[in-house]
């Protein structure tokens, strides 16, 4: 087999991360290529259970490497939870994990905005998880956002992120909600995705 494609053609649950997992052992390369941590593949392994929202379920073969490809977007801190988990489970991630350098950011202020947004509409809400990945893809489209890339080069990042705390604070006042504060949010931030720096990679070449 050269190249398989796992695609859910219904509302999810449709077990990809399993046949993903029995996949696996004949490929080089597992790429995730859309989506953000809403994801559960639940895959087992003996008596092991292992939930994986972000990280390509191939990370459990170590022949493979795995990549998060330009069209998924990354919450740092959710990353680094699941790399947590995955090391104290024993399995290595290093040298075989990569994210890609065009992938967006999920950051504070788009969960803001998906969690107010769902609370506005009361029963009419479109049922989110809340986690930021609807506003981000918004960014994403809209040529906005923060891309993992942005890491390496901190003016350009810190730039970035002003013009878009301000946009969206005019957004949370109007929906009277207390903005966000700049240095607090660069500072929270950055705490969580300067660790995604050792896993960046231009993933097309």
């Amino acid at each position: 087999m050269k190249n398989v494609v796992v695609v859910g053609a219904q509302w999810g649950d449709e077990g990809k991360g399993k046949v993903v997992d029995i996949l696996a052992p004949h490929f080089d390369i597992v790429a995730r290529y859309q989506g953000g941590h809403n994801a559960g593949h639940t895959v087992r392994i003996g008596d092991r259970k292992f939930i994986l929202r972000l990280i390509p379920s191939g990370i459990l073969h170590e022949e493979c490497s795995c990549v998060i490809g330009n069209g998924v977007v990354v919450d740092p801190r959710a990353f680094n939870a699941e790399l947590q988990e995955l090391r104290e489970a024993g399995v290595e991630c290093e040298g075989r994990l990569f994210i890609s350098s065009r992938a967006h950011l999920i950051l504070p202020y788009h969960v803001a905005l998906d969690r107010v947004r769902e609370e506005r509409l009361g029963a009419n809400s479109v049922g989110t998880t809340m986690r930021g990945i609807g506003p981000a893809y918004e960014d994403k489209a809209s040529r906005t956002g923060i891309r993992a890339g942005d890491l390496q080069y901190p003016a350009l990042l810190r730039e970035k992120l002003r013009v878009n705390i301000e946009e969206k604070n005019l957004e949370l006042i109007s929906m009277r909600v207390p903005p966000m504060d700049f240095d607090s949010t660069l500072d929270d931030f950055l705490g969580e995705a300067l660790q995604l720096k050792p896993f960046i990679r231009d993933t097309a070449t």
